[in-house]
């Protein structure tokens, strides 16, 4: 399948997001140098919606849009942002080969001391760990590798062209070895393929002996023209599931799926992968990254506020007592006043005047406070937290 790029200036690299992306990957903003990706995983949302434009979809891994002054905007950029987490850098093959971009923003990333967070599966993403280590040492970083199982029969049907799972061990490994928090995304979760205890245990197992220390899990999301990528690689794997998939996603002939699994189901699979984690001594979540300063009470307070999020989601919450934690989050997340302040000045009538956050939020935050040390707290490179 022939590849060709397409040089192109855009005005902008960084995506600024509305709220920092907890209790995920914590980020704030974003910037890669491609569009498009040479894997072409038949899975991926990326190859419609807004990503790729008015672009035929089957040119996603065919034609590679390449920002050739993304290390310049970056360098424009960067240094008008807070000191948030930025997910960056694109190391797929061979595009990075040939462009070198990503090196170049991580080269920027360190000059200005921010932050920083990988979700790749490209192997080549080592050459670069001198970098990281720096990055690390003067601030911190965090990299996932993105694999949805160990079965060769499913990467078959669903990444045909994607780096091999050994090897993104073997660069875990290398990763975790140099000091740097690593884990593995195990997104997304194949419905009645890829989601039995013991194929996904194998997965945690795979993920520890290899130094990764955290799992992300994710449901298969159903949209648009990848959803009928994705549909026919199943059909190609095993004709007799189709019906089943169909059924999970709501899915009738010449209608739409639901975008993502019942909730029913996604809380299953999230407990499952709780109880494997716990089993083998691996959190699910990813420990979050603590800027030093007079608000970092704050950001280890909105980390909880967001944990709740999930915790309640796994649990079946009601949707509405969710969205109270999560937007609580955001409030405290986003606040330029450090809440032990407002505690100890006004105590918890202080707390239950913040937008978003009443009187039973209020409590468990000032009990959260009476907890968390009010000094400068900073994340070390393998997550854990150690006053400075």
């Amino acid at each position: 399948m022939k590849l060709e790029f397409e040089e192109y200036r855009p005005r902008k690299i960084i995506n600024v997001h509305k709220h920092v992306d907890g209790p995920w990957f914590w980020s704030k903003y974003s910037a890669h140098p491609y569009v498009g990706c040479r894997s072409g995983c038949e899975f991926c949302y990326s190859r419609g919606g807004h990503y790729l434009g008015s672009r035929d979809p089957d040119t996603f891994d065919t034609l590679i849009r390449v920002k050739i002054n993304a290390v310049e905007l970056m360098r424009k950029e960067l240094p008008r942002k807070e000191k948030e987490i930025i997910v960056a850098g694109d190391w797929q093959q061979p595009a990075e080969d040939r462009y070198r971009l990503s090196r170049g923003m991580l080269e920027v990333v360190l000059e200005h001391g921010f932050p920083l967070f990988i979700v790749e599966r490209s192997p080549l993403l080592t050459r670069d760990l001198d970098l990281l280590v720096d990055i690390n040492k003067r601030s911190w970083v965090g990299v996932v590798y993105s694999i949805s199982s160990l079965d060769p029969a499913l990467k078959r049907a669903f990444e045909p062209r994607s780096p091999g799972v050994k090897r993104r061990l073997k660069a875990m490994e290398e990763i975790a070895r140099s000091g740097i928090r690593v884990g593995t995304s195990m997104m997304p979760i194949f419905p009645y393929v890829g989601d039995s205890e013991d194929h996904l245990e194998d997965l945690v197992l795979a993920t520890k002996d290899s130094g990764g220390s955290f799992i992300l899990a994710g449901g298969l999301t159903m949209q648009g023209v990848q959803a009928e990528r994705t549909l026919a690689a199943l059909r190609n794997l095993d004709p007799a599931l189709e019906g089943r998939w169909r059924g999970l996603y709501h899915w009738r002939p010449g209608g739409k799926p639901i975008y993502a699994p019942p909730d029913a189901y996604s809380a299953r699979m999230g407990l499952l992968i709780r109880e494997l984690c716990a089993r083998h001594g691996l959190p699910d979540r990813i420990p979050r990254y603590i800027q030093p300063g007079p608000l970092a009470t704050n950001t280890r307070i909105a980390e909880k506020l967001f944990l709740k999020t999930y915790d309640l989601e796994l649990e079946g919450a009601r949707s509405s007592k969710i969205w109270a934690y999560r937007k609580a989050a955001w409030t405290v997340d986003e606040l330029s006043e450090s809440v032990a302040e407002i505690h100890e000045r006004e105590g918890q009538a202080g707390l239950e005047k913040l937008p978003s956050v009443g009187r039973s939020i209020a409590t468990e935050i000032a009990r959260w406070i009476g907890s968390v040390d009010k000094v400068e707290v900073k994340s070390t490179g393998n997550g854990a937290p150690s006053k400075s």
